[in-house]
């Protein structure tokens, strides 16, 4: 929800500007006479006429804008009494718990019909096979064929034939070394005489760098720092993102930290902030890796790393050695807020 308020702010500041009342010149119908007059005789104007003329203009933001800058105000203060490297986690985030998930999309058919492809997850990694399914409900279906093409070129890189139920029909792709990039899965099928088409998107990459294992953590600060470590195989700048749970898989918090890496052996280091820990002292448990190297220059497709295993187990770690301070947010943060109080009428 939060994170939905701050998208809208272009949209809001848009609103703004249609609904802003724009500045008022008044032009008189004729041009004033002019005379010139001793000094002493120029008094200010204060007759009741001379009065009239002066027009005082108060610019005010319209209601449900103000109001909507109000609610955005609010968010975003709240986003900042926390650091953007270590942010609260709930059961709630799906998104974040499995950012690898695939969200089948069910086509409806003729008769009430439906078909669904159903992938494991979005993004495979070098060697990982690519198992493919289909769901069919309400409609008998025949010589069903599964094609992976590369999305750039549209060239199909291997075919297979798909078996199973009538509701449920798979076949799998194994990898070949020169799959890297974004490829089209298609699959067809008859069903009553006609041909159909359901098609889906992945990706499909060598990893460019492996996290082989995590360090001991110590506390600096408000943060418990977490080394990661990292066998590079491609130089660049790496972002990694994983999530910190409890002993018990209680999501605790989002992690993200930012390296410039050469090839060999190298170390991402992770921050918890005291506050997320939710007074939870360990042992912890640290996966759903997403490690990522960032483009280099304009055009330059972001590729991905993986990992040896899945989590790591950290262990108990004394709170007490981390400060109470608070997250201090910078200048150009503290500016946005301000704009947003501005635009709410609470400055």
């Amino acid at each position: 929800m939060k994170k939905w308020l701050l998208l809208c702010l272009p949209v809001l500041l848009a609103g703004l500007w249609f609904f802003w009342p724009q500045p008022v010149t008044v032009v008189p119908k004729t041009a004033p006479q002019i005379t010139t007059l001793p000094a002493a005789a120029v008094k200010p104007a204060n007759t009741p006429a001379a009065k009239q003329q002066q027009i005082n203009i108060t610019e005010k933001i319209p209601q449900p804008v103000s109001e909507s800058f109000k609610l955005l105000a609010s968010v975003y203060a709240a986003e900042l009494e926390l650091p953007p490297y270590s942010r609260p986690l709930s059961a709630d985030d799906e998104h974040l718990l499995a950012p690898n998930r695939y969200i089948p999309q069910t086509v409806p058919l003729e008769g009430g019909a439906s078909a669904t492809i159903v992938l494991p997850k979005f993004r495979f990694s070098y060697p990982e096979a690519i198992p493919v399914t289909l769901q069919v409900s309400g409609i008998q279906v025949s010589d069903v064929i599964v094609a992976l093409s590369a999305e750039g070129t549209a060239a199909v890189v291997a075919t297979e034939e798909m078996r199973g139920t009538p509701a449920n029909w798979s076949a799998t792709f194994n990898a070949e070394a020169d799959w890297n990039g974004a490829f089209e899965i298609s699959v067809s099928f008859s069903a009553n005489g006609q041909q159909q088409v359901l098609k889906t998107g992945i990706e499909y990459s060598h990893p460019v760098a492996t996290i082989t294992g995590v360090g001991d953590s110590r506390g600096v600060g408000s943060d418990m720092l977490i080394p990661v470590k990292i066998d590079v195989q491609q130089a660049g700048y790496y972002r990694l993102r994983a999530n910190l749970f409890t002993e018990k898989r209680q999501p605790l918090a989002l992690l993200t930290g930012n390296a410039k890496l050469s090839e060999g052996q190298g170390e991402i280091t992770l921050r918890a902030f005291k506050a997320v820990l939710q007074q939870q002292s360990g042992p912890y448990i640290l996966g759903t890796f997403v490690l990522e190297k960032r483009p280099a220059v304009p055009g330059e497709l972001t590729q991905y790393g993986d990992s040896e295993k899945a989590e790591y187990q950290l262990d108990y770690f004394a709170l007490s050695q981390l400060s109470d301070e608070p997250w201090q947010p910078d200048a150009e943060e503290l500016q946005r807020l301000q704009f947003l109080q501005q635009m709410a009428g609470q400055q």
